[in-house]
């Protein structure tokens, strides 16, 4: 596997990296074949559902099984009201044992079972060697952050629709959603969705702060809610505090000179992001030019790599900066995630109630 790539540094003036021609041409070809109704004006009104699964081996849970349950429910709960396209990416290898897995849910006709292209599988070119890496995630989780900041978006946006929902394979809508997503995002203006809100850990948004601070002033926003989740509420509120015992295992010479930086040990920004196993959002505003510009200066630097970001970190950051909170809209529907059998998922279905994760 390739980890670093100079295909993702920042090109020409003022222009951010796009992802490559061929790779979105080979895909949106791929899926236009297995779907049925896949035309941009079409698309134009469904809601485009994102599964990446790249792990089909591992020893505690069936991956497939877990995915076909979490497609089944969305046939129940979502589908009914909400007209959709689900795209599953897995590496070309594992798509007969997915199919297989998947059987009649992987033959519905709004489901397509793509190839993973390796070019877009590939670290950014600044995120360096694995010694320089916070925390201890693995190089394919790494990427899979980076791919749903890159590739994910451009792909939907090629296959012609206006909304993304990124959904994990363990994540289950266990009762009907009762409403039209698309439209309840035209109707009242919203920009980004979640199902859960919640303060992430230090090691993992360590830096990213202070690479917003650099993008508002350097770019002249002012953020619609920043400073709202930083103490004071201000730019000068604006950066990592310094926790030894939650910035995760660095070696002794970095603390120190963490340490000899003199970096604040209170306030801060607390680190409030958005649950990446169920967000949607505009793909117009996304790909809107300071919003777009922000997401591909965090993959430039290297940081949504190397200190595991991922998605879930910049996402976090552009809810914060560019959207306004009636453009927010806290999902309400019944959901839980991270099951290790999918019976559980069916049995939570079927029950008069959930408990949330």
């Amino acid at each position: 596997m390739k980890l670093v790539s100079a295909s993702w540094g920042f090109e020409g003036t003022g222009q951010a990296p796009r992802v490559q021609e061929t790779w979105l041409r080979d895909a949106t070809r791929a899926a236009r074949r297995q779907l049925r109704s896949s035309s941009p004006e079409e698309n134009s009104r469904r809601l485009a559902i994102v599964y990446l699964v790249t792990d089909l081996q591992r020893v505690d849970r069936d991956r497939p099984a877990l995915l076909r349950a979490s497609i089944t429910l969305n046939k129940q709960h979502l589908f009914p009201t909400t007209p959709c396209s689900v795209y599953i990416f897995t590496w070309k290898p594992q798509i007969p044992l997915l199919t297989e897995g998947l059987g009649d849910v992987g033959r519905m006709s709004n489901v397509a079972i793509l190839p993973l292209a390796n070019e877009s599988w590939v670290a950014p070119a600044m995120a360096g060697s694995s010694d320089l890496w916070h925390e201890h995630h693995t190089v394919d989780y790494r990427l899979m952050g980076d791919w749903r900041l890159g590739f994910m978006p451009e792909f939907v946006r090629k296959m012609g629709h206006r909304y993304l929902l990124q959904f994990d394979d363990d994540s289950f809508i266990t009762k009907p959603v009762g409403l039209n997503l698309v439209q309840l995002f035209d109707e009242k203006g919203y920009l980004l969705a979640a199902k859960k809100i919640r303060p992430d850990q230090l090691a993992v948004t360590w830096g990213l702060p202070e690479l917003a601070r650099y993008f508002l002033t350097t770019h002249k926003v002012v953020p619609t809610q920043l400073f709202e989740f930083c103490d004071p509420n201000n730019i000068n509120g604006l950066y990592s505090t310094l926790d030894a015992e939650s910035l995760g295992a660095i070696p002794a010479a970095d603390l120190a000179a963490l340490q000899e930086l003199g970096l604040k040990q209170r306030g801060g920004w607390n680190r409030t992001i958005l649950h990446g196993n169920c967000v949607m959002y505009s793909v117009d505003w996304w790909f809107s030019q300071k919003v777009h510009r922000f997401v591909q200066l965090c993959r430039a630097t290297g940081g949504s790599f190397s200190y595991r970001w991922n998605e879930q970190g910049v996402i976090a950051m552009l809810w914060q900066i560019f959207v306004k909170p009636e453009q927010f809209y806290l999902f309400e529907f019944d959901y839980k995630h991270r099951l290790a059998k999918a019976q559980d998922a069916y049995d939570l279905a079927a029950a008069p109630s959930v408990t949330e994760e």
